[in-house]
């Protein structure tokens, strides 16, 4: 069974995104904020294969975020980091989603 972490701070959608991964038989961790998410990442008990970051909420530095949360996965010093999912409400412009695509990370809008 995959191991996901989610890091959303909007509760409802975190519970509903939640019960779809789980409906799906994953196993789904949530992460209230990038802080709790960087200190699971870097605790080698909480090993997962995927991060999901819900870029929604407040304006972030999300590229500078998701930079932080990849540093953490390979700090671990695990053999495997866990991939990287950014997803948004809101379509973000190209260039963007360029840069999340050219950090190794994926992106997807949940139109």
């Amino acid at each position: 069974m995959l191991k996901i972490l989610l890091i959303d701070e909007d509760g409802e959608h975190a519970e509903q995104f939640g019960h779809e991964l789980a409906r799906r038989r994953l196993d789904v961790i949530r992460a209230i904020d990038c802080g709790e998410a960087l200190a699971r990442l870097r605790n080698r008990e909480h090993i997962c294969d995927i991060v999901i970051l819900s870029m929604t909420g407040r304006s972030r530095p999300w590229l500078e975020v998701l930079r932080d949360l990849q540093q953490a996965g390979h700090q671990a010093g695990l053999h495997e980091v866990p991939l990287f999912l950014c997803v948004s409400k809101l379509r973000l412009e190209i260039d963007f989603q360029l840069k999340i695509e050219r950090m190794g990370a994926r992106y997807a809008c949940e139109e």
